[in-house]
C-alpha cells in the first residue's frame, strides 16, 4: 500500500494523522471533563441534600418536641401518657441536637461553615451557634415548666417561650436556604468554567491544527519542489541535455546542499564533456594532419628510394663504362638534388608532426585531469548520500524510541485497567480512560511503524543513488584508463617521430656529402672510379636508411588511423550530450 502512495501523500498522512489523534484526544478529554463535572455536581447535590435532609429532620424533631411540650402542659394527659410524652420530648431534643451536629460536621468537612446568607449575611456557623443558643434555652425553659407541673392555656401559648423556639427554627431555615443557594451557584460556576475551558480548548485545537497544517504544507512544498527539481535535472542529464543553469543562491538545509551538489555535478559533467569535445576535435584535426603528413612522408620516402636505386644503377654504369661517366654524373647530380629537396620536405613535415604529437599529448594530460576532477565530484556526492543515510538511521532510532514509549504506555494502561477492575464500581471511569490511553498507544505504535516503513524506503532509494554513483565512478575510471592508453599511444608516436627526424637529418647529411662528391667527380675524371665506388657504398647505406624510414612512416600512418578511430568513438559519445 505504501508503494502506491506518493511522497507528498505520505508526508501529508504523517502530518494529518497526529493532528487527528490530538483532536480526538482533546475531544475525549472534554467529554471526560463534562462527565467529571456531572459526577462533581451529583456529589455536591448529595452533600447539600444530605445536610439539608439532616436540617429538615432536625426541624421536624423540633416541632415534635414542641408538640410533646404542649401536650405535657395541657393538663389532659394520664400518668402513662405523660411519661410517654416526657420521653418523646427528651428524645426529640436529643435527636435535634444530634442531627444539627451531624450536618455541621458534614459542612465543616466541605468547608461550608463560613458560607453566608445572601440577605442576612449570617454564616452557617453563626446560624448554628444561634440555633444552639435559642433551642437550648427553649429546651431548658420547657423542661423547667414541665417539672413545675404548670398547666393551662396560658402556659401552652407562652409568647416568650414560643419566640425563643421560633428564633432557633429561623436559624435552621436560613441554613437550608444557604445550602440551596450554595449548591446552585457552585454548579453554575463549574458549568461556566467548563464552557470556558471547552471554548479555549477548541480555539487552541483550531490554532494548533492551522499552524501544523501551514508549517507542514510549507515543509512538504519545499521538499516536493526540491525533489521535482532534482528529478527534472537528472532526467535532462539522462537524456543528454546539459543546458541546465545552476541556481544563484541555495538554502542552508540538507535540501539546499543536495540541490547544490547536483548543480555542481551537472556543471562538472558539462565542463568535462565540453573539454572532451574541444580536445577530441583538436586531436581529430591533428590526427588527420598526422595521417596526411605520414602519407606524404611515405611518398617522399618512396621517391627517395627510387632515386637512390637510380643513382646506384648510374654508379654501377659509371664503373662499367668510363665513357658514360659524364652522363652518369649529370644524372646523379640531378638525383642528388631531388633527394636533397625531398629530404627538406620530409624534415619540415616531420617537425610539424612532432609538434602536433606533443600538443596532442598535453591535451590528453588535461583531459585526464578533468576525469580526475569528475571522480572527486562524484566522491563528494557519495559522501552527501552517506550523510543522508546516517540521518535516516538517526530518524529510525527516534521512531524506535517512540515505539518503546508507546509500548510502555500500553503496559501502564493495562496495569491501570487491572487496578480499575480491582476498584470495582468506583474504577469504571478510570477504566474507560485507561482503555482510551491503550488505543492511543496502539495508534502511536502504528504511526511509528509507518515512519519506520518510510525510513526503510528512503534507505532503499539512497542505496539506489549510491549504486548509481558507484557506476558513474566505474565509468569515469574506465575513461581514465582509456585516456592512459591513448596517452601511451601518443608517447609511442612521439618516439617514432623523433627517430624519423633523426633519420631524415642523417639522410640530408648524406645527400650533402653525395653532392660534394659529385662536384669532385665533375672536377676531375681521374678520381671517377674511386668516387663511384664511394658513392655506391653511400647509396647502399642511404637505400637501407630510406627503407627503414619508409617502414617507420607506415607505422605512423597505422597509429594515426588508430588514433582517428579512438577520436571518432569519443566524438560519438560526446555528441549524445547537448550543452547549448
Amino acid at each position: 500500500m505504501a508503494k502506491l502512495l506518493s511522497i507528498r501523500v505520505r508526508l501529508l498522512l504523517l502530518l494529518i494523522v497526529p493532528s487527528m489523534l490530538y483532536l480526538g484526544t482533546s475531544v475525549f478529554l472534554l467529554q471526560q471533563s463534562k462527565s467529571n463535572t456531572k459526577v462533581l455536581a451529583s456529589s455536591l447535590y448529595e452533600t447539600t441534600n444530605k445536610s439539608t435532609s439532616l436540617i429538615l429532620n432536625a426541624d421536624r424533631d423540633m416541632y415534635q418536641a414542641l408538640t410533646a411540650y404542649q401536650l405535657l402542659v395541657s393538663g389532659t394527659l394520664t400518668a402513662e401518657e405523660k411519661t410517654k410524652q416526657l420521653k418523646a420530648l427528651k428524645d426529640n431534643i436529643d435527636q435535634t441536637n444530634t442531627r444539627v451536629g451531624q450536618a455541621a460536621d458534614i459542612m465543616n468537612a466541605k468547608q461550608l461553615l463560613q458560607t453566608a446568607h445572601t440577605e442576612t449575611k449570617l454564616t452557617i456557623e453563626q446560624n448554628i451557634a444561634g440555633f444552639h443558643t435559642s433551642f437550648d434555652q427553649w429546651a431548658k425553659e420547657a423542661n423547667a415548666v414541665v417539672q413545675s407541673s404548670s398547666t393551662g392555656k396560658g402556659i401552652i401559648n407562652d409568647a416568650k417561650l414560643l419566640a425563643t423556639f421560633e428564633k432557633g427554627r429561623e436559624g435552621m431555615n436560613q441554613i437550608g436556604e444557604i445550602l440551596d443557594a450554595y449548591a446552585k451557584s457552585s454548579i453554575e460556576e463549574i458549568e461556566n468554567q467548563n464552557d470556558k475551558m471547552a471554548k479555549t480548548i477548541y480555539i487552541s485545537i483550531a490554532i494548533i491544527i492551522i499552524l501544523l497544517m501551514t508549517a507542514g504544507w510549507m515543509v512538504i512544498s519545499q521538499i516536493m519542489k526540491t525533489v521535482k527539481n532534482i528529478v527534472k535535472i537528472t532526467g535532462q542529464v539522462a537524456a543528454g541535455d546539459l543546458r541546465h543553469e545552476p541556481q544563484v543562491k541555495y538554502t542552508k538545509c540538507e535540501l539546499g546542499k543536495i540541490t547544490e551538489s547536483v548543480d555542481i555535478m551537472v556543471s562538472k559533467i558539462k565542463g568535462l564533456i565540453g573539454t572532451i569535445a574541444h580536445n577530441t576535435q583538436f586531436v581529430h584535426d591533428a590526427s588527420i594532419e598526422l595521417s596526411d603528413s605520414s602519407k606524404e612522408s611515405a611518398t617522399a620516402s618512396e621517391h627517395v628510394a627510387t632515386s637512390i636505386q637510380e643513382m646506384t644503377q648510374d654508379v654501377e654504369t659509371q664503373a662499367r663504362s668510363s665513357a658514360e661517366t659524364s652522363r652518369a654524373i649529370e644524372e646523379m647530380a640531378i638525383g642528388i638534388q631531388r633527394v636533397a629537396e625531398n629530404s627538406g620536405v620530409m624534415a619540415e613535415h616531420s617537425s610539424l608532426t612532432s609538434r602536433h604529437a606533443e600538443l596532442g599529448n598535453d591535451l590528453l594530460g588535461k583531459l585526464q585531469q578533468q576525469i580526475v576532477n569528475m571522480l572527486k565530484s562524484v566522491e563528494q556526492l557519495s559522501q552527501t548520500v552517506q550523510s543522508l543515510t546516517r540521518k535516516s538511521d538517526e530518524i529510525g532510532l527516534i521512531a524506535s524510541s517512540i515505539t518503546t514509549f508507546a509500548n510502555q504506555t500500553n503496559l501502564l494502561s493495562l496495569n491501570a485497567s487491572i487496578e480499575a477492575a480491582r476498584a470495582g464500581e468506583h474504577g469504571k471511569g478510570f477504566n474507560v480512560v485507561a482503555n482510551e490511553i491503550r488505543k492511543l498507544a496502539s495508534q502511536s505504535i502504528e504511526s511509528a511503524e509507518g515512519i519506520n516503513q518510510l525510513i526503510h524506503e528512503t534507505r532503499v532509494e539512497i542505496a539506489s543513488v549510491s549504486n548509481s554513483m558507484n557506476a558513474t565512478k566505474q565509468e569515469a575510471s574506465a575513461g581514465s584508463s582509456m585516456m592512459q592508453e591513448v596517452n601511451q599511444s601518443f608517447h609511442t608516436i612521439m618516439q617514432s617521430v623523433t627517430h624519423i627526424v633523426t633519420q631524415i637529418h642523417e639522410t640530408s647529411a648524406i645527400t650533402q656529402q653525395m653532392s660534394a662528391s659529385s662536384e669532385e667527380i665533375s672536377a676531375t675524371m681521374d678520381q671517377a672510379a674511386a668516387s663511384s665506388t664511394h658513392i655506391l657504398n653511400k647509396s647502399q647505406g642511404v637505400a637501407a636508411a630510406t627503407e627503414e624510414q619508409l617502414a617507420m612512416m607506415q607505422n605512423i600512418a597505422a597509429a594515426s588511423e588508430q588514433l582517428r578511430s579512438v577520436v571518432n568513438t569519443l566524438n560519438e559519445s560526446v555528441a549524445y550530450f547537448k550543452m547549448k
